[in-house]
């Protein structure tokens, strides 16, 4: 709830009106942030953070549902200039204990492509001389993790002996637990039809910033996903390089006439994606 005044009191407004559930079960920790916008992290009891997006100026009123491998038990925020700094301490089952970390979210800036690339769950940054066996993971033992090295993704690789080895040297490396960010739109109408009606989406148009060139997936569901086109402008795309800017011809997609159609998309890290805008082309 958002008190405001008024000339004569205050007006109140639910911000979870377009989400009632959102903070089920329960609230048990609430941190604010102000840079670079406010954000408001809400702690619930299921161990997940519901996490508010406001701007009035832009009217955003977005909630995220925050989640890890592991449990997020609190929140706390403290002063940055280009952000605030956001830390989560966080419950894991790591080698068949409990153990609890503080981890802190990487900055919006840190998140775009480049040598390190900081999109990882509990992670460790490595930056020194040239090696193929990044150390210092012990918090991650027996754990599954990604790895992003001088400017590319370095797959999956298992902790062992608080360790792993790549198949080359770098001096740059970012290792942490794998996400994904999922995106789902409500049930889409064409012009002139109902809700109910019959209708799918055949093609797709998106703008992208600091993407990598298959960072971002799209399809009806998110178990039917394709990635991005490896043809643009009669070209191939590097599979592995970073879009600064992507605005190109819409891409056919794999859609079903349905009552229920959708768009969704998803991003896996360590592979960075900034969505800017989304146009469908629906066929009723």
């Amino acid at each position: 709830v958002e008190m405001r005044p008024n000339g004569s009191g205050f007006d109140i407004e639910d911000l979870t009106l377009a989400a009632p559930h959102i903070l089920l079960p329960s609230v048990v920790d609430i941190a604010v942030q102000r840079r670079p916008d406010t954000r408001i992290h809400c702690v619930r009891s299921d161990g997940t953070v519901a996490l508010l997006v406001r701007s009035k100026t832009e009217e955003v009123n977005a909630w995220v549902l925050v989640t890890t491998n592991g449990t997020i038990e609190e929140a706390f925020t403290l002063p940055g200039t280009e952000e605030d700094a956001v830390y989560y301490v966080v419950a894991r089952t790591v080698a068949a204990a409990t153990v609890r970390y503080l981890e802190k979210w990487a900055l919006t800036s840190e998140c775009v492509g480049g040598l390190a690339n900081k999109q990882a769950d509990s992670f460790v940054y490595y930056n020194s001389t040239a090696t193929a066996t990044i150390t210092g993971l012990s918090h991650l033992e027996g754990l599954s993790v990604v790895c992003w090295g001088d400017g590319a993704d370095l797959g999956t690789f298992t902790v062992s002996s608080g360790a792993i080895t790549l198949t080359a040297a770098v001096s740059k490396a970012v290792v942490g637990l794998a996400y994904t960010a999922q995106f789902k739109s409500v049930r889409l109408a064409s012009s002139g039809a109902s809700l109910i009606a019959r209708k799918r989406i055949a093609h797709l148009g998106v703008l992208l910033t600091d993407t990598h060139a298959q960072g971002l997936q799209h399809g009806p569901d998110f178990s039917t996903l394709d990635n991005l086109p490896l043809i643009e402008a009669d070209v191939a795309v590097t599979t592995g390089g970073i879009w600064s800017s992507y605005n190109y011809d819409h891409i056919p997609f794999n859609g079903a006439y349905n009552v229920d159609s959708r768009l969704c998309l998803q991003a896996t890290a360590p592979r960075p994606c900034t969505v800017l805008a989304v146009v469908m082309e629906l066929d009723a």
